[in-house]
């Protein structure tokens, strides 16, 4: 049978070991406990000296069978598979051509091969559509491929791509329902619903929404408050008195909530400036590995929903962000900025402290925003100004060196005649 079970595998025959057999899902793993097993094949290759060995059972690459073995368990697909003809109906797509081709896994038409699924965007991409190995390719309606090709007509690739990756993905470990035995949990903590994973850590007083999932060696701090079906993947912290919405994913070394960067120069020497506030994270929020975002000194650093935030993002003190904001990696937002709905910083992007970012602005990678920038605006450079006139300076900038070499061929001439009037 095909088991969309945790354990990914092809069972054929049955065995009163299946129990042991769980977890296994690649061939390297295989190899490591092909003890367990009696042997495995890697590839087609392998098959006849595994029908002259007869073990008891073998790992083989998935859709080969061999006889003589009892048990044979496919140890080579990392996550479910699919016909396409299943992926058709589930894509709400229309299949032409094999619909018995078995697709394990997603990828690009350049590394796919004839079990991947493929996807040409537009009619820009069915050229390299036409050259691609892949198995199956999704194409735009009305679109064509020449040859006897097995395509699936989807109304839009792009969206039809991530349905089927989350189909194919392969499976994550996850924390089982309820506290891991090394996990330290407050008494007073309300954590019913939740999985806790190993060596989490819960303050006096948090509460964890049902469906929610600790990963290990996260941190939630006293009276922190996390909505339902979140996920905060090992080693992040959220800091004591946080708000955290429903569905928010918190990527690996995150921090939330920690002091805002605040300091008073007196008797030369720094102050700290006590940063009392709190940080609110509203619903469907993503925050990417190793990013930080610092509770306010007074008042609320939020974050508004469903703003999707990437790896190294440093986010200051009191800063307000809207609703659907995508921040790109290593950018930074200081303390007290305001950034509008459905705004878009690309990467490297720097916002200068008490700026006000209007309603879906788009700034350039590695800008530097200096100023307010009104709603709708797109801008690039340093300091950040119309992307239009930034084009245009750059433009200028480029033919500076020829101007140069006229202007010194004019300053030449003029030298000559000055010289021979004198």
């Amino acid at each position: 049978m095909v088991s969309d079970s945790p354990t990914r595998m092809t069972l054929a025959g049955a065995t009163p070991g299946w129990h042991d057999l769980r977890g296994l899902s690649s061939s390297c793993y295989a190899r490591s406990h092909a003890s367990a097993f009696g042997t495995w094949a890697s590839s087609r290759a392998y098959l006849g000296r595994l029908r002259n060995a007869t073990p008891p059972m073998a790992l083989l690459p998935l859709g080969e069978v061999t006889s003589g073995v009892s048990v044979a368990i496919d140890a080579m697909s990392n996550g479910p598979t699919m016909t396409a003809a299943e992926l058709a109906t589930r894509l709400r797509g229309e299949l032409s051509g094999a619909g018995t081709i078995r697709i394990h896994e997603v990828t690009t038409l350049e590394l796919a091969t004839p079990q991947s699924l493929s996807w040409a965007a537009n009619a820009d991409f069915l050229p390299r559509a036409e050259a691609s190995k892949a198995g199956v390719i999704l194409i735009p309606r009305g679109c064509r491929l020449s040859g006897e090709r097995t395509v699936i007509h989807v109304a839009d690739p792009d969206a039809s791509v991530c349905d089927a990756l989350e189909l194919l993905a392969p499976p994550i470990d996850v924390p089982p329902a309820g506290v891991d035995p090394t996990a330290s949990v407050a008494t007073d903590a309300i954590v019913d619903g939740a999985s806790i994973g190993a060596h989490v850590t819960v303050g006096a007083g948090a509460v964890i929404g049902s469906g929610t999932q600790i990963h290990a060696g996260v941190c939630v701090g006293a009276q922190a408050k996390l909505g339902a079906d979140c996920v905060l993947w090992p080693n992040a912290v959220v800091r004591e008195r946080v708000t955290i919405g429903d569905r928010v994913v918190i990527h690996l070394n995150a921090s939330i909530g920690a002091d805002g960067f605040g300091y008073l120069q007196r008797d030369g020497r720094h102050r700290k400036i006590p940063q009392i506030g709190t940080v609110i994270i509203e619903d469907d929020v993503e925050i990417g590995a190793g990013s930080a975002i610092d509770r306010a000194r007074s008042g609320v650093t939020r974050v508004g929903r469903g703003t999707k935030i990437d790896n190294h993002v440093q986010i200051g003190h009191n800063v307000q962000i809207g609703a659907h904001c995508m921040i790109v990696a290593q950018c930074g937002i200081g303390g007290s900025a305001t950034l509008g709905d459905f705004v878009v910083l690309g990467g490297q992007v720097a916002i200068v402290d008490h700026c006000r970012v209007g309603d879906g602005v788009q700034v350039a990678a590695k800008s530097m925003v200096t100023n307010d920038i009104p709603a709708g605006s797109v801008v690039r450079g340093n300091p950040a100004t119309d992307h239009r006139r930034f084009a245009r300076e750059q433009a200028a900038v480029r033919k500076l060196p020829e101007w140069l070499k006229r202007v010194r061929a004019v300053i030449r001439r003029v030298n000559r005649q000055e010289e021979n009037e004198s």
